[in-house]
């Protein structure tokens, strides 16, 4: 499952249908695990609830780029420990 496109894609739903949205409103979880069907797991689905969320709340449905990819490092184990800060220091 290419989670990325999914997120995409219910993004894009929800834009274009106001009776998703208000469903995606009242019950996130269950709107996204009906329109993935069992290809995700819980954890997934709720790490796209969130992409989604992030998306609606902040009105640019277009640049969720770095929020996506936030949620899909959370889903793969990636941690922002800092090292990145660590080696611009050095």
């Amino acid at each position: 499952m290419d989670i990325k496109a999914e997120i995409e894609k219910i993004i894009e739903k929800i834009k274009g249908d106001s009776d998703l949205k208000e469903k995606f409103t009242s019950d996130p979880a269950g709107t996204v695990k009906g329109l993935v069907g069992n290809a995700a797991d819980n954890d997934t689905v709720q790490k796209i609830v969130e992409a989604v969320k992030a998306a609606l709340e902040s009105g640019k449905l277009g640049a969720i780029g770095e929020k996506i990819s936030g949620v899909l490092g959370g889903i793969f184990g990636k941690k922002d420990d800092g090292s990145d800060e660590e080696k611009k220091d050095e």
